[in-house]
């Protein structure tokens, strides 16, 4: 995350973009962010950080912090290689994404290997639907899936959804997190209300 302070005040608006989303749900309070520098068109770096805190207990708060460096081999074909921390301890990814946009939607599709006290497969979707409501105001859908899965179980999942409307670069509406540890052993729902920000 130093780096990104570090090279701020040397960067041009449209290479760096900070996008905080904050969820006030039933159950906890969860911050998530995306920082993305583009160095030029085909290399960029991104920070994707993610706290989620039970108000109840601390036993089951999640965290999840990656750092990724991308490189764009074809127009819409990008290689990934990553490392972080999450529950519950460092981990190293590489992987593949095709992603295309349009003016009123975004897809996205990852699938790769990620080492954390052994290997998954890690799969992820994003699939982002904004159609204009009047000249200002979009509908907004966003569905955030992401599986990973060994020989023996899957292992961690993730489905985040957000439904709400789209004004400039600010979002805001309805949300809804679940996430499954150890072959849907543990599942834990967060709903409510989010608002986020790109900056």
């Amino acid at each position: 995350m130093l780096i990104f302070c570090l090279l701020a005040g040397r960067l041009y608006a449209q290479q760096l973009s900070y996008t905080p989303d904050l969820v006030a749900g039933h159950r906890s309070m969860t911050y998530m962010h995306n920082v993305h520098y583009h160095f030029n068109k085909k290399i960029k770096i991104n920070n994707l950080t993610l706290f989620d805190t039970e108000y109840s207990s601390d036993k089951r708060n999640i965290f999840f912090i990656r750092n990724n460096f991308s490189y764009n081999v074809f127009r819409n074909i990008t290689l990934n290689a990553g490392f972080g921390m999450k529950n519950p301890g460092s981990f190293y990814t590489a992987s593949t994404q095709f992603r295309t946009a349009h003016p009123i939607y975004t897809f996205a599709y990852s699938v790769g290997a990620t080492y954390q006290n052994g290997f998954t497969l890690e799969q992820s979707i994003v699939l982002e639907y904004y159609p204009f409501l009047t000249e200002k105001l979009q509908a907004y859908c966003n569905l955030l899936a992401i599986a990973n899965i060994n020989q023996k179980e899957y292992q961690r999942g993730v489905q985040y959804i957000r439904l709400g409307l789209k004004e400039n670069k600010m979002v805001y509406g309805l949300a809804f997190n679940a996430d499954q540890f150890n072959n849907g052993k543990e599942i834990l729902i967060n709903a409510g209300g989010f608002i986020r920000y790109t900056f």
